[in-house]
């Protein structure tokens, strides 16, 4: 990762590796949309999760991202490290800032203190780097395959990968927030909801729903709804656009921490990855330049202002 490593040089050390493993998901996110616009199953050829269990999840979706973290801790050690890292970030937010500060600040703290915070600052940040560009360079092997395999049966990872990962990728917003809409009478969000999810149309308020559509003078709801019954999403994503997502939330993540990226700098991350991988800078933004890719990485940015403040 020798390009990847040219442009993290003169970037804040603890934030430039978790902005690779954002930049370099992206081939699995666009394939896992692309899948699941073609209604085929990623997760392979399995019974889906009891009706129950899966009405569930749209309450409480953090047994989802719970069943995440928990493989990403089992899969190998490099990636346990990372996640240990990331929780240390996110409950120590201010690690994220100028650590050199800290050295200034002898009427607050001693020498002696600054310096052991300085000596962990350059540990985190090594650590972070180094499992990050592991990860990305390390084959699978068969161990590790079978935990991911086992994982991708789990009712959790099902219904990431059908419904979570989709809705707010396509949709801009989690799959309960969807659901509360369609509750309340939006068509719109019904039928994105049920192009997405055929089984929501066991939830009890939206199976009332259809129900009393069925009685209706006015047929548009109940066509509405036998249409998206039988349809995918309407909504495509791109390589291209998948890439300008993933960089409007690295540019989130950069202005959130008070370190901002501009859009060429993320642009070059890009191209830095796809020079590691293949030689090449990425074919998928070759036109996204100047100003182009400005707007572009600002409107995204607003798709992950407006998710992450309804996640909260």
């Amino acid at each position: 990762m020798v390009h990847y490593q040219k442009w993290a040089q003169n970037k804040n050390q603890i934030l430039a590796p978790i902005y690779l493993q954002i930049a370099s998901a992206s081939q699995e996110l666009h394939e896992m949309i692309h899948f699941r616009r073609k209604g085929k199953r990623i997760e392979g050829d399995i019974p889906l999760p009891e009706i129950k269990t899966w009405l569930q999840f749209y309450k409480s979706p953090e047994q989802i991202y719970q069943s995440l973290f928990n493989l990403m801790q089992k899969y190998n050690q490099n990636s346990s490290l990372l996640y240990q890292n990331y929780q240390r970030i996110a409950h120590q937010p201010q690690c994220i800032h100028n650590h050199q500060e800290k050295l200034k600040s002898a009427n607050r703290k001693s020498i002696r203190e600054a310096k052991s915070n300085n000596e962990s600052f350059n540990k985190l940040s090594k650590d972070l780097s180094e499992t990050s560009i592991q990860d990305l360079n390390e084959e699978i092997n068969e161990a590790q395959a079978d935990k991911i395999q086992n994982w991708m049966k789990s009712p959790e990872a099902i219904f990431l990968m059908r419904v979570q990962v989709p809705c707010f990728m396509l949709y801009g917003t989690f799959p309960h927030t969807l659901l509360k809409m369609a509750q309340s009478g939006n068509d719109k969000a019904l039928e994105k909801l049920i192009r997405l999810d055929k089984s929501i149309i066991f939830e009890p308020k939206i199976s009332e729903i259809i129900h009393q559509a069925q009685g209706l003078k006015a047929q548009a709801r109940m066509a509405m709804i036998q249409k998206a019954f039988i349809s995918p999403p309407k909504a495509k994503l791109s390589r291209k656009k998948v890439k300008c997502l993933l960089g409007g939330l690295i540019s989130h993540i950069s202005i959130l921490f008070n370190q901002k990226l501009s859009a060429a700098e993320i642009r070059k991350l890009f191209d830095a990855i796809a020079l590691d991988m293949t030689g090449d800078i990425d074919q998928d933004l070759e036109n996204m330049v100047g100003e182009v890719f400005e707007k572009e990485i600002q409107r995204s940015r607003k798709f992950w202002n407006l998710l992450l403040a309804d996640k909260k």
